[in-house]
């Protein structure tokens, strides 16, 4: 009897064993892929696309290939199959399951062998040229290779007020080119609303002609080739301009600009560039200026300061070989005398404020403006 009752508790223990190895392994089955963390909130585990911690998905081809706009793949598992369900969502990733772009980035560019990508955002704005600052010079450019030299200095003189810095710098450099040959040469262009062309009448002189057009007859010489003005014919043609010439000196560049017309106004033209030399000391007020009578050419020196009255023909006269007088009307140079425009017997002294308070300018430059300036008509605007 002992030997039996022994033998079925062994029995019912190897059921009890059985029945608590069968429970167990019910439990672990059934809770299987269910994270510990999600069960403690009591949420439901975020959806995570799959394709994306794919050891064996390229990144690239899921998310960064796409559009800002387009949907974001996704692939979640379907049960009973095998093989993940693609489908498209508008909603991106949760940031969680997203791989960093950089690192993205470089894995693409391992795999199709290109450089690596720098994928630091900007700290900055690039800078940006304005286009229409070269557009403006490259039409220009294929005009004059064209011949056609209005045009050119047409839209060069429309393109000025737009333009800064070399872009200015190279439209200025062009227009005087072309106005070498437009205005300064005896080339005649008949549809120039700068020139034009005059028939000379009986009795006329190049005085005369030139006044009426707000022009000296020196000028009027040099643009139509003539050496002696005294050698007009009744009948003639000559070229004109429709003066008179005005000039704008920046204290800051060293450089005075010849205009015809205001500068700045309605229909002026820029024509030319040249250097200057200014007042040390600052002594060359800003301001408008008008041209007066005492325009000279060979001047006498009557003295300044430490230096005594000079003659005309001294080589010692700072003057050089020309002279125009200037009368302050505005700004800080109101009611200002004895300033004017002339030459040096000091060229290195261009592009530096080593006079007294004149505006110096090298032979063959002051030659130009002393013909261009007509007493009584022509402004010059001096500003820093």
């Amino acid at each position: 009897m002992a030997h039996s009752r022994k033998k079925r508790n062994r029995s019912y223990l190897a059921v009890l064993a059985l029945i608590v190895g069968i429970s167990v392994f019910a439990f672990a089955t059934r809770n299987r892929g269910k994270k510990p963390a999600d069960a403690a909130k009591g949420t439901p585990a975020a959806t995570a696309p799959t394709a994306l911690a794919a050891p064996s998905q390229t990144p690239d081809k899921v998310t960064l290939a796409q559009g800002a706009d387009a949907p974001v793949r996704t692939e979640t598992p379907t049960s009973g199959s095998k093989t993940p369900a693609p489908t498209a969502s508008k909603q991106p990733a949760p940031t969680a399951a997203k791989p960093d772009p950089a690192t993205a980035t470089q894995a693409a560019d391992k795999q199709t062998g290109r450089p690596p990508t720098n994928t630091t955002a900007p700290t900055s704005k690039p800078f940006v040229i304005d286009p229409a600052a070269p557009l403006a010079l490259s039409a220009a450019k294929r005009q004059i290779e064209g011949g056609d030299f209005l045009a050119a200095r047409a839209t060069l003189n429309t393109a000025l007020p737009s333009l800064s810095g070399i872009e200015l710098d190279a439209a200025k450099t062009m227009l005087a080119d072309v106005n070498k040959t437009i205005v300064f040469s005896n080339k005649r262009f008949a549809d120039d609303p700068f020139g034009g062309t005059y028939k000379v009448q009986s009795g006329d002189v190049l005085q005369k002609i030139a006044a009426s057009h707000g022009l000296s007859w020196e000028m009027l010489c040099r643009v139509n080739g003539m050496s002696d003005p005294k050698r007009l014919r009744a009948g003639a043609t000559i070229k004109i301009l429709q003066g008179p010439f005005h000039a704008v000196v920046s204290k800051s560049q060293f450089r005075l600009d010849l205009y015809l017309g205001a500068p700045g106004g309605q229909g002026s033209m820029f024509v030319t560039s040249v250097p200057v030399g200014l007042g040390k000391s600052n002594s060359t007020p800003t301001g408008t200026w008008k041209v007066n009578d005492t325009k000279q050419k060979n001047p006498k020196f009557w003295g300044f300061d430490d230096l005594p009255p000079m003659a005309a023909d001294d080589p010692k006269n700072p003057l050089g070989e020309f002279w125009l007088g200037l009368d302050g009307i505005s700004g800080a140079a109101l009611g200002a005398e004895g300033f004017g425009i002339h030459g040096t017997i000091e060229p290195d002294t261009i592009g530096k404020n080593a006079s007294h308070g004149c505006i110096r300018l090298r032979n063959g430059d002051i030659d130009l403006v002393w013909e261009a300036l007509v007493p009584g008509k022509s402004t010059v605007v001096i500003t820093d």
